[in-house]
């Protein structure tokens, strides 16, 4: 691509091989717009890559994320987790510095005759762009080993770029890696990639948080794979990120994926890491290698100060509950005399780093098949809940009192996420309920509801049961409305003066609403014709996004009996 130009939401875009945006120029993406890669071999395969000096401006929205994905996907669920490298990745390469012996290199995935390939230089507020709202689907390519296209690949990417609200569902190599530069990242997804969740290597310098990352049971491997230098592995600057909020669920603790593992920091990488929750791993939690044949290693970074590992909790490893088991520091030098003392034990498990090892986060509850049972969220009481450390008032970081990337109430991740659209995330993880806070509506679903009402006469004491089915293979969001109060301006009298309404699926209750509150229903009450309600009354409304299934309402009179309607509105 030459020339700045602008996909539509309208049009489906195919990728035919690798398609370069060049310095120079813009590609603007609108929000709810797909982008797909034909399958081809792997030294062909078909990508987006912002070359250095394009830019890319991709801002979704909650509501219509941008959607990169294989051709084969009928976006209706037909791809599922095990469906990866069916195309390759994006690329976005920039100007910022790298610690390789030149500054700039060729860009791992792509065949080094391609000068378009090139990343690295001396800006490090180098800007690309904007990547917000970005679902990036079954991709990954392997050329050879080391030599992979990741689901998003960053190399040399500069503070001045935008990354944030971003998914890598089911790849065939890394979800995400970075090669040099100081971009930071918000609001990222690793879910069902191939090899490590997160990877970073050559000198990356940028700041993350909200991260969360889920493992397939049978593959995945390193929830952060941490390397500091390739050539050479003392070069600078040192690889340096600093990391909050991080929630990593491997595959199972006793599952059969033997490299399911945590964190591993080696060649030198130094990094940050507070306020994050590891569990359900089948090795080891974290490992910290020497180096004795370099004359810098992570060791030694660990020495300066340059690793911080605090305000974390371990949950449950495979490896067992001791700390030599948990958190290892070898010699990664073959022959070489092993390290005088476990520093990574001494590090973790040090009073002043305040973590928490062999505890259970207590998340809602996890689940890695699309059953609509995963809820990262934390339940009440739980001791993430407590103990976080306060990040740096940099304009970048966001203070929490929790640890990991959800709290007790809300889920960032559900409305624009495959996980979310496809039925992994249980749909109270992102319910507004009585909280008044809006939903994210899964605007295009093809998932179909007959938009419902019905009038009866509620007897006091007593409770109506009505129900509604979804049909389809994806999530629909629906408002549902109890209207009591409401009724008084249609001329009707005897009405129920103050309904509660609770909403089910199947014995799990997963919404509930007393009085209607907010903008939201408003606005969706005009979009779909809906009567509108008087501000501050008591009718109740639920704003929720469900997937395929039955759902059964429980309404009652908090006061009293008498006429009411209930509906049931399908929102696109």
């Amino acid at each position: 691509i030459t020339s700045s130009r602008t996909w539509t939401k309208d049009n489906t875009y195919i990728l035919d091989g690798r398609v370069f945006v060049t310095d120079g120029v813009t590609l603007t993406i609108e929000a709810g717009t797909v982008i797909k890669g034909k399958a081809r071999a792997a030294q062909d395969a078909s990508a987006l890559v912002i070359a250095r000096g394009g830019k890319i401006n991709a801002s979704g929205t909650a509501a219509a994320p941008i959607v990169f994905t294989a051709e084969a996907d009928n976006l209706n669920g037909n791809l599922g987790q095990s469906d990866r490298g069916l195309w390759g990745g994006v690329v976005i390469l920039g100007r910022a510095r790298t610690n390789t012996a030149s500054g700039q290199g060729n860009i791992e995935g792509i065949p080094t005759t391609e000068p378009l390939g090139l990343y690295g230089g001396s800006d490090d507020n180098d800007n690309s762009g904007v990547f917000r709202y970005v679902s990036i689907r079954h991709a990954g390519s392997l050329l050879g080993p080391n030599n992979e296209l990741n689901g998003l690949t960053m190399g040399g990417v500069g503070a001045g770029t935008t990354i944030e609200y971003v998914e890598v569902f089911a790849n065939a190599d890394d979800g995400f890696e970075w090669f040099g530069g100081t971009v930071n990242g918000k609001y990222l997804v690793s879910a069902f990639n191939d090899d490590d969740a997160f990877d970073w290597d050559e000198g990356y310098r940028g700041k993350l948080q909200f991260l969360f990352t889920i493992q397939d049971p049978s593959v995945g491997n390193h929830a952060f794979e941490s390397d500091g230098g390739t050539t050479p592995e003392d070069g600078t600057p040192y690889a340096m990120p600093t990391v909050y909020n991080y929630t990593a669920i491997g595959s199972g603790a006793t599952g059969a994926n033997a490299l399911s593992i945590g964190p591993i920091f080696r060649d030198n990488t130094g990094g940050k890491v507070f306020n994050s929750i590891f569990h359900d791993f089948r090795g080891y939690a974290w490992r910290i290698e020497t180096e004795s044949a370099q004359r810098e290693d992570s060791s030694k970074r660990l020495a300066a100060g340059d690793i911080v590992i605090a305000n974390n909790l371990f949950g449950t490893f495979g490896v067992g509950t001791t700390a030599t088991s948990l958190f290892l520091a070898p010699n990664a030098t073959s022959g070489g005399p092993a390290p005088t003392s476990n520093y990574t034990v001494e590090h973790i498990t040090g009073a002043a780093r305040q973590n928490r090892i062999n505890t259970d986060p207590q998340f809602v509850n996890i689940s890695r098949a699309r059953d609509g049972k995963l809820d990262p969220r934390l339940k009440t009481g739980s001791p993430a809940l407590l103990g976080a450390a306060t990040p740096p008032n940099d304009g970048f970081f966001t203070a929490t009192t929790y640890l990991g990337a959800f709290t007790t109430a809300g889920n960032w991740a559900y409305g624009w996420t495959k996980l979310g659209r496809d039925g992994y995330f249980d749909a109270a993880s992102a319910q507004g309920g009585s909280t008044g806070a809006n939903v994210v509506v899964n605007s295009g679903s093809t998932t179909k509801l007959s938009n419902l009402s019905t009038r009866l006469t509620l007897v006091q004491g007593t409770t109506a049961f009505p129900g509604f089915y979804l049909n389809g293979n994806q999530t629909q969001t629906v408002m549902i409305r109890a209207v009591g109060p409401g009724l008084a301006q249609l001329g009707l009298q005897n009405i129920v003066a103050d309904p509660v309404m609770e909403l089910f699926s199947g014995s799990t209750k997963i919404g509930e609403n007393d009085d209607w509150s907010g903008t939201q229903a408003a606005q969706l009450a005009s979009q779909v014709g809906a009567f509108p309600l008087p501000a501050g009354s008591k009718d109740a409304v639920i704003i929720a996004t469900l997937p395929p299934g039955a759902y059964t309402l429980q309404v009652a009179g908090k006061t009293g009996g008498g006429e009411l309607i209930i509906e049931v509105y399908e929102i696109d």
